[in-house]
């Protein structure tokens, strides 16, 4: 399996960030900007969400859910995201203290895929990391709200 691994710092406490990012249901609040589909089975960890976005449609199982260490993890059912066949995934929202007078965090994204075909790995491991600061950036403009 690849491996991606990217680290974001982003102006915002580390709680508030957190709150949005463990809401594994509300995933299109903040991600979709408004548009796609999103439904649920089940609750807690073992729930899976079904998205629908862009014409493509993929289900992702969450796996781990700790407020604690601010950690979430969930793995892919089915679909094929970036042309990944097996994808797992853990998140991480670290406390970074205060920053020039601001508090603010790090977004801790780590992945790991697989595509069925050496050749496209670099090609999905670069699309991987491209989504996750895609996502932070839409997370920082939904907390900015």
């Amino acid at each position: 399996m690849k491996e991606v691994n990217l680290t974001v710092s982003v102006d915002a406490p580390a709680k508030k960030v957190w709150e949005v990012l463990a809401d594994f249901s509300g995933f299109l609040n903040w991600a979709g900007g408004g548009a796609g589909e999103i439904s649920i089975e089940g609750e807690g960890i073992g729930m899976v969400r079904h998205l629908k976005m862009s014409g493509d449609e993929i289900a992702e199982r969450l796996t781990l859910l700790d407020p604690v260490k601010r950690m979430l993890g969930y793995d892919l059912v089915y679909g094929e995201p970036l042309g990944m066949k097996r994808y797992k995934a853990i998140v991480q929202v670290v406390d970074g203290g205060m920053v020039d007078g601001g508090v603010v965090c790090e977004i801790i994204w780590k992945g790991e895929f697989d595509t069925g075909d050496p050749h496209s790995e670099d090609q999905a491991a670069s699309a991987l990391s491209a989504a996750y600061e895609g996502m932070t950036g839409a997370l920082v403009s939904y907390l900015d709200r």
